[in-house]
């Protein structure tokens, strides 16, 4: 499976894909709880997220079957401008639900910021399309920021919302460091650290 940086025309596609991948996830669910919904907001709320996202993104060669973006050491976590377009049109987009989006946002990156106080490579979000997964595709999207990771001998961090990504996680030397909720009445989250 070749994995390469895609550019900014993959990222609609991309975006798709990640909202299959993320369509019963709990964080989106408890944001969104009507199915219909999710499918409609999700795949713009991804695209939203490569384009204020300072990450590298990293998805299948050719068909876009999984997507992972990965956040430097060093880079700052958003792009000014795409924030604040980003903060006009959420709340038209996202209406009564903006505020627990938001706070959701908070406290996810106050959960990283409290388990990896220092340079560290960030997976900001990984999914593969459903009808692709277990053919190790999620595998090869996490090899890009282990790699560096390794390279530059600085932990790999990373949040998950389902507990059934841990053993998945575990098995690429990623451990628990902290379970939580995001926010206070969100839902569970679980942060794990891949030390060098």
């Amino acid at each position: 499976m070749e994995i390469v940086r895609l550019e900014r025309p993959q990222f609609d596609a991309a975006s798709a894909v990640l909202a299959r991948a993320f369509q019963d996830d709990p964080a989106w669910t408890w944001l969104l709880p009507d199915a219909a919904r999710r499918r409609q907001v999700l795949p713009w709320l991804f695209r939203l997220g490569f384009d204020v996202t300072a990450a590298d993104v990293w998805g299948t060669r050719g068909d876009v079957l999984g997507a992972a973006r990965w956040l430097p050491p060093g880079r700052p976590p958003v792009r000014i401008a795409p924030t604040l377009r980003a903060l006009a049109l959420t709340p038209l987009r996202l209406g009564a639900v903006t505020l627990p989006f938001l706070a959701y946002g908070r406290a996810v990156e106050a959960l990283r910021v409290d388990v990896a106080p220092g340079p560290h490579w960030y997976l900001a979000g990984i999914g593969v399309d459903p009808a692709e997964q277990r053919r190790g595709i999620g595998s090869a999207l996490l090899e890009p920021g282990l790699r560096a990771s390794r390279e530059a001998r600085i932990p790999a961090v990373l949040l998950t919302n389902l507990e059934a990504n841990l053993s998945f996680y575990e098995q690429h030397g990623f451990r628990v460091v902290r379970e939580g909720r995001t926010p206070e009445d969100g839902p569970q989250a679980w942060a794990m650290v891949r030390r060098p």
